[in-house]
């Protein structure tokens, strides 16, 4: 499992976690007192993407290898997928907010950065699972 693998695979772990741990504790918390307010401070977890570069360092010997053309084909290609995933969820998402909260209503404020955190995560998971699916799609059998 090359770098690019093993970062990929760390993003889905952390923002998976997130989700669950965040999501756990709205419903403990809206259980106990009617509403929740301490759901964004779960958020704090994505603090973990950050520490990539220090996890998964690239090898110190000149003669160590980061990458070749087809592990940055693969990472351009995934960034590109991601980004077309993230604007038709993005432009379905407004619009069903739109459905939802109806033209004489106002949409909360809560939900505008909310809809930006979403579609932050959204693009790093798309780009990530992108990058292990393209992987997945290489020689079969082969040790990296």
């Amino acid at each position: 499992m090359n770098r690019y693998q093993k970062i990929a695979w760390f993003n889905l772990i952390v923002i998976t976690a997130t989700i669950i741990v965040t999501a756990i504790a709205i419903t403990v918390e809206f259980r106990i007192r009617g509403y929740s307010t301490i759901g964004l401070w779960f958020v704090g977890i994505l603090v973990l993407l950050k520490f990539t570069p220090f996890l998964f360092k690239k090898p110190q010997s000149p003669s160590g290898v980061v990458s070749d053309e087809r592990d940055d084909s693969i990472v351009k290609k995934a960034v590109l997928y991601a980004w077309a995933a993230f604007w038709w969820v993005f432009v379905v998402s407004c619009v069903l907010l739109f459905i939802i909260v109806g033209p004489e209503n106002s949409v909360p404020t809560i939900a505008l950065p909310l809809m930006a955190l979403a579609g932050g995560l959204f693009l790093k998971a798309a780009c990530s699972v992108a990058i292990l699916v393209q992987y997945g799609r290489g020689a079969k059998g082969e040790e990296s």
